[in-house]
């Protein structure tokens, strides 16, 4: 009798759970993979970087002053003493450069002032002209002239209107100097000499303000500090500081619409004193 092998098939259930197993521990793997690289992507993104040192830069650094309470008192004393000074005058005067004018105009006008506010620029003259007074006629004018050369005196010249010229001087003390000549080398040629101011230059802006309060003095004093050069000062209304000439608009007197400049007798003249004392 012939032994014939049995052979075992396999079974079917046991092989499925098997892949079923398989497929599991796979998809557990994959899944712990991509956790992982999920939350290593998250932290490296989300985690904020530690602040280092900050960098400073020495050269933007400033060092801010500080108020002296000491210098702040003291001028609040000073501002104190000058409105005192000031109260009782019946006009405010604040005196600045022709260059600074119109700000300070433009400043002041601010103020609403209206009316009580006035302007008036100062000037002084840049030449003296010494002459003698007009002829009768043009050959008592040369004879004149001629006596005059006779006694050595220079620069004469007959003008126009048969008046003699004497020159013409930059400033007022050579023009009294030759006066002073003349009348020595031939006083009776000279009698009737003059000294004429021309060619007026405006030195200063004087704003005026009438009736000021100790407020308004204050508020035109903190102002000033803004104008280099300029003055502020109590007077009375309409008072000019003592300059040589006060320059307005235009007036007649000559051919070329100029106002004619005042004639000064040589033996009047007077030397034209110091302005107020500036900042």
């Amino acid at each position: 009798m012939t032994n014939v092998e049995r052979i075992e098939q396999p079974d079917p259930h046991h092989e499925r759970h098997i892949e079923i197993d398989m497929a599991r521990f796979v998809f557990l793997l994959l899944l712990m993979v991509n956790l992982a690289f999920a939350g290593h992507i998250y932290l490296t993104s989300t985690k904020p970087r530690e602040a280092g040192p900050t960098e400073v830069n020495r050269e933007a650094m400033k060092i801010l002053s500080i108020s002296d309470a000491a210098e702040a008192q003291r001028e609040a004393q000073e501002m104190k003493k000058l409105v005192e000074s000031l109260a009782s005058a019946p006009c405010l005067q604040l005196s600045v450069k022709p260059a600074d004018a119109a700000r300070a105009q433009t400043v002041l006008g601010e103020m609403g002032l209206g009316d009580r506010l006035g302007l008036k620029n100062v000037g002084e003259f840049t030449r003296f002209a010494i002459a003698l007074p007009a002829q009768k006629d043009r050959k008592t004018a040369e004879t004149l002239l001629t006596n005059l050369k006779n006694a050595k005196v220079k620069d004469v010249l007959i003008m126009g209107d048969n008046s003699v010229s004497l020159g013409l001087f930059s400033t007022e003390d050579a023009a009294k100097r030759v006066v002073a000549e003349l009348e020595s080398k031939a006083s009776a040629l000279v009698k009737g000499v003059t000294i004429t101011p021309k060619n007026p230059q405006t030195k200063e802006s004087v704003f005026s303000i009438k009736a000021p309060d100790a407020t308004l003095i204050a508020k035109v004093a903190t102002i000033q500090r803004d104008f280099d050069a300029s003055v502020l000062n109590g007077a009375a209304c309409g008072e000019v500081p003592n300059t040589a000439v006060v320059v307005a608009a235009p007036a007649a007197g000559n051919a070329e619409g100029n106002a004619a400049p005042p004639v000064i007798e040589a033996s009047k003249v007077v030397p034209v004193g110091p302005t107020a004392i500036k900042r």
